[in-house]
């Protein structure tokens, strides 16, 4: 409101015009950048997420990225090839590929892989695939290495990325170094519970998909009782979670074949038996103390095939509803 008092000349309008003007502009600006996010983010959304698999001179490197460059190809999935150099400059991008990656380039391109990538990068590696997880299909990595220790089959890369980044890994091996994993046999879908069970099978049925192969929906029901026996509420509660984990196979391609096994014993060990006949164990990672052995961990460090850890991301999977699904199934005990 302007006063009359002073009969002085009303104060201008323009400034608060051009403050009105400007504040409009940075509306318009501010609307403007968000509509270019959330175009760039819908962008995102649509282009095929990748294998990114972690590659050197190793034969183990060469083994992981066959069986990614198998997968990538079967699903018409892009392959990035990600080396990591720790010495260097960050111009590595920018120098002549050394001959092995070439090499592995090439093989890439005869599995049949039609979009491959190759990246250079300086850093560490465990840092870099991590992030490089947050837009990646599934992270890949070989397994015999310098950092595996005596009676584990496995090194401090594959421990440092399973089921602690976005998206699955995939840890490669066959039954001893330099032998390819082997190409038959079931994908074994280990469900511990209903938490991650939606997110370990829907990669399971992935892999099944892509080799044609059937999924093997696995339960270890240790005993809790002081024989080590599993009591008949425990067995029934076991048998309705696998069950409900078939029926979940079913409803999504009825196409692929799925059987169902209740394990008597706990996690780890109960697995670790059925890996000599799996093509690969997809399993789902819990978060453990430091001094606890996972079952994802014991599988990692002592199975002799692929093993697919899955986080626990349930919002990018399929969820079990309640009608598909008892309540009494949550209570199954889990593997220690």
């Amino acid at each position: 409101m302007r006063g009359d008092s002073g009969g002085g000349p009303s104060p201008p309008a323009e400034p608060t015009e051009v403050l009105w003007r400007g504040a409009s502009v940075r509306s318009r600006l501010r609307r403007t950048e968000v509509r270019v996010v959330m175009e760039a983010e819908m962008s995102d959304e649509h282009r095929p997420r990748p294998v990114v698999v972690g590659v050197d001179e190793s034969a183990s490197s060469r083994v992981a990225l066959h069986w990614a460059a198998d997968l990538a190809a079967a699903t018409g999935t892009p392959l990035v090839l990600l080396h990591a150099q720790l010495h260097g400059s960050a111009r590595l991008a920018l120098a002549p590929h050394p001959p092995y990656m070439r090499e592995l380039l090439a093989d890439a391109e005869r599995c049949g892989v039609a979009h491959a990538a190759v990246e250079v990068v300086h850093g560490n590696t465990v840092d870099l695939l991590h992030n490089r997880a947050r837009h990646a299909r599934l992270l890949v990595v070989g397994s015999y290495g310098d950092g595996a220790w005596s009676g584990t089959l496995v090194g401090h890369i594959a421990l440092g990325l399973a089921g602690r980044v976005g998206c699955p890994v995939a840890v490669v091996r066959g039954a001893t170094p330099g032998v390819p994993p082997a190409r038959g046999g079931p994908v074994v879908a280990a469900v511990e519970d209903l938490r991650t069970g939606p997110g370990v099978l829907d990669t399971a049925l992935l892999l099944a998909r892509a080799w044609g192969a059937p999924v093997l929906v696995a339960h270890c029901a240790a005993g809790r009782e002081s024989s080590g026996t599993v009591s008949d509420e425990d067995g029934a509660a076991a048998r309705r979670l696998v069950d409900w984990a078939m029926r979940w196979v079913n409803d999504q391609d009825g196409g692929v074949a799925v059987t169902g096994e209740v394990i008597e014993e706990h996690g780890g060990p109960g697995l670790v038996g059925l890996a000599a006949s799996a093509r690969a164990i997809v399993v789902g990672h819990h978060e453990q103390p430091p001094s606890a052995r996972s079952t994802m961990r014991q599988l990692i460090e002592f199975a002799p095939c692929p093993i697919v850890a899955v986080p626990p991301l349930l919002d990018r999977y399929v969820s079990a509803g309640a009608d598909r699904a008892p309540a009494d199934v949550a209570t199954v005990p889990g593997s220690p």
